[in-house]
């Protein structure tokens, strides 16, 4: 079955929401066939469809449909979306620190879970109807960023910095530094860093920084470097470990990655 290519457009968060939210996206398709790999990126996301829902498949199990509004929680490995028909849906891309402040609800219960709104609260089916509704993107957008400002919950100002900056801390990281030393440098005990990082995150420290290598590995695959000059510059301590996780992740070896991006 032939596949068609989505329109994809991205926009920045408005103002009064940029803390907590990275982005905005928009995807659409008349119809045809889609199908399409996604691979984990430490972030968190809220999903608005005003089309056909896709279905979704999580590590190569069968597939299930998405419900028309839903948080797509944190993932470890690679997830396939499907799309049969026409398609329409608006994307709230969460800051890695920040999903937990919108329904006050520890990120990690949405881990690998794809989670309808009325699932967490019935009183939330109203949104996403309004969004489906709305007839212009502009509408569209307003609704979701008046839902999210609603919606958002005071947090712990010190333990969101400190989180905050343990993100970027790991995400920038070319070396696997201990968590022992994350945590020292924000002044905090390791049980208790590792415990705060899944409620706001929705991941431990070290799986986070797994898909931050991984990342950075996955930047490096098309270049003329050795895949062990990769996996070193990218910050794995050894071939075999480059291979093992980055197989876990996306569902194939770096090699095969490589040579199926240069074919």
């Amino acid at each position: 079955m032939e596949s068609v290519i989505p329109e994809l457009r991205v926009f920045p968060a408005g103002e009064n929401v940029k803390a907590f939210v990275k982005c905005f996206w928009q995807l659409e398709k008349p119809g045809g066939y889609l199908h399409e790999r996604l691979l984990p990126n430490g972030e968190t996301q809220l999903i608005f469809h005003y089309g056909i829902p896709f279905s979704e498949s999580y590590g190569g199990n069968s597939a299930g449909s998405q419900p028309h509004s839903l948080i797509c929680g944190q993932f470890t490995t690679y997830k396939d979306i499907f799309s049969y028909g026409q398609a329409g849906l608006l994307g709230v891309v969460f800051h890695p620190y920040a999903s937990n402040a919108l329904f006050g609800i520890p990120a990690h219960h949405f881990t690998h879970l794809s989670v309808g709104l009325t699932e967490v609260e019935k009183g939330l089916y109203d949104i996403g109807m309004r969004v489906a509704a709305a007839n212009t993107l502009q509408q569209r957008l307003m609704l979701i960023e008046d839902f999210i400002l609603r919606r958002m919950r005071a947090v712990n100002q010190r333990h969101f910095a400190m989180i905050r900056k343990s993100v970027e801390l790991l995400s920038q990281s070319s070396s696997e530094k201990g968590l022992n030393q994350v945590a020292s440098s924000l002044f905090v005990g390791e049980r208790q860093f590792e415990r705060l990082f899944k409620d706001y995150v929705g991941l431990t420290p070290g799986k986070f920084a797994g898909i931050s290598r991984f990342h950075r590995a996955l930047g490096l695959i098309s270049s003329s470097q050795s895949l062990t000059s990769v996996a070193l510059e990218a910050g794995y301590y050894d071939q075999a470990h480059f291979i093992r996780e980055f197989r876990n992740i996306s569902g194939e070896k770096p090699s095969e990655l490589r040579r199926r991006m240069s074919g």
